[in-house]
C-alpha cells in the first residue's frame, strides 16, 4: 500500500513538473472573440493573423475565432480579455473607448484625410501612445488599430441627398454611439438607434428613413432591397482595433511577442486590401440592381457635410487629452 501511494505521488509530481515546463509540441490556445458574421471581409484577415502566427510560430500558439458574437457582444468581449476568460478582441475603436476616450475620436467624421493618414497616425507615435496608457490602465495591449472596417456612407429609402439641408427631419439609424448620434444631428437628421438585427424590418417598414454603413454592409446586408439611394458621403473612415491581454502577451516569448504583433500588422494591410478591393466590386453590383448612387460627380456636396460636422469634436474634445484632435490633424 505504502509503495502504491509513494508511486501516485510521484507520479502527480511527475505530471505537474512535465506541464509547468510546457514541453516541446505544447499548443498555447487564444480565444479571439468578434462580433461580425464569418461572411465578413475581416473573418479573412483573421484568418491570415492565426494562419500566419501558428506556422511561424512551429504550432506553438494556435489563435482560436469566434465570430459572430459567439463570446458575447463588443463590451463583453473585452471585458472578458480584462478578466483573462477571452485571450484577445477584434473589432470597433468605439467599444474600446470606454477605456480610453481618445479611441472615440477615431470614429469622428471625417477626421481622416486618407486611410493613408489613417494608417500613420494609428501605428505612429499617437496609436503607441494610446496603447501604453491603455496597458497602464486596463491590462490591455493593442497589436494593431489600423484594420479597416470601410467608409461609411448613407442611404435612405426615398429621398435623395446632396447636401446636409436634405437630411433634415429624416430619421437616420445609426449605432448607440454618442460621437455617431451627434453627428446625424449636425447633418439635420433625426438618429435612431437600432440593433442591427432589426435594422433591415426596421428600413422596409418605414421606422426610419435611412442608415448609414460602409458599401460591404450594404451589399452583405441586401440593403438595396429596402433602400433606393446610396450618397457616398464617405462621412467616417471606419477603424477597428485588435487587442490582447497584457497578461497573455507578457507570458509569451520574446520572439512570439514578435510574431504576433508582426502578424496581426500584416493581416490588417492584408484584410485592408481586400475591404477596398470588394467595395469597388460591390458598388457596381448594387447600381446593377437598382440602387441610385450619388457621389461627387452626381452632385454631392461633400465639403458641405464636412464643414456640417466639424463641430461635433467641440463637444468631446473635455474628455480627451489637451490638443488631441489637432495632434492628429497634423500628421502627414
Amino acid at each position: 500500500m505504502k509503495k502504491f501511494v509513494k508511486f501516485m505521488l510521484l507520479s502527480v509530481f511527475t505530471l505537474t513538473f512535465v506541464l509547468a515546463i510546457a514541453p516541446v509540441g505544447y499548443t498555447k490556445v487564444l480565444k479571439l472573440g468578434n462580433v461580425q458574421p464569418p461572411t465578413m471581409v475581416v473573418q479573412k484577415g483573421l484568418k491570415y493573423f492565426a494562419d500566419a502566427v501558428y506556422k511561424r510560430t512551429n504550432g506553438e500558439i494556435e489563435i482560436q475565432v469566434f465570430p459572430a458574437s459567439q463570446l458575447g457582444t463588443e463590451q463583453e468581449i473585452l471585458e472578458g480579455v480584462q478578466l483573462g476568460t477571452i485571450h484577445m478582441f477584434e473589432g470597433s475603436t468605439g467599444a474600446a473607448g470606454r477605456f480610453l476616450p481618445e479611441l472615440e475620436a477615431f470614429a469622428g467624421p471625417f477626421i481622416w484625410k486618407d486611410l493613408s493618414h489613417m494608417l500613420n497616425v494609428s501605428r505612429g507615435a499617437i496609436g503607441e501612445h494610446l496603447n501604453q496608457r491603455l496597458i497602464k490602465s486596463q491590462g490591455l495591449r493593442i497589436l494593431d488599430l489600423g484594420w479597416l472596417f470601410g467608409h461609411r456612407n448613407l442611404t435612405t429609402r426615398n429621398k435623395a441627398v446632396y447636401k446636409p439641408s436634405d437630411v433634415k427631419g429624416l430619421k437616420i439609424r445609426v449605432q448607440p454611439t454618442t460621437i455617431y448620434l451627434e453627428m446625424i444631428r449636425a447633418m439635420g437628421g433625426n438618429p435612431t438607434p437600432i440593433d442591427w438585427k432589426e435594422v433591415y424590418m426596421s428600413l422596409q417598414t418605414g421606422v426610419v428613413d435611412g442608415q448609414e454603413n460602409p458599401i460591404g454592409v450594404i451589399y452583405s446586408a441586401n440593403l438595396n432591397e429596402v433602400q433606393k439611394y446610396l450618397m457616398l458621403t464617405q462621412h467616417i473612415t471606419q477603424n477597428q482595433i485588435v487587442i490582447i491581454s497584457e497578461k497573455v502577451f507578457q507570458s509569451l516569448t520574446p520572439a512570439q511577442q514578435k510574431i504576433i504583433q508582426t502578424a496581426a500588422t500584416e493581416a490588417g494591410d492584408y484584410q485592408n486590401y481586400l475591404i477596398e478591393q470588394g467595395a469597388k466590386e460591390q458598388l457596381e453590383k448594387l447600381k446593377k440592381a437598382g440602387m441610385i448612387v450619388i457621389g461627387p460627380e452626381e452632385g454631392l456636396d461633400r465639403d458641405a457635410f464636412r464643414k456640417a460636422t466639424s463641430g461635433v469634436f467641440d463637444l468631446f474634445k473635455d474628455k480627451w487629452e489637451p490638443g488631441f484632435y489637432e495632434k492628429i490633424q497634423s500628421v502627414r
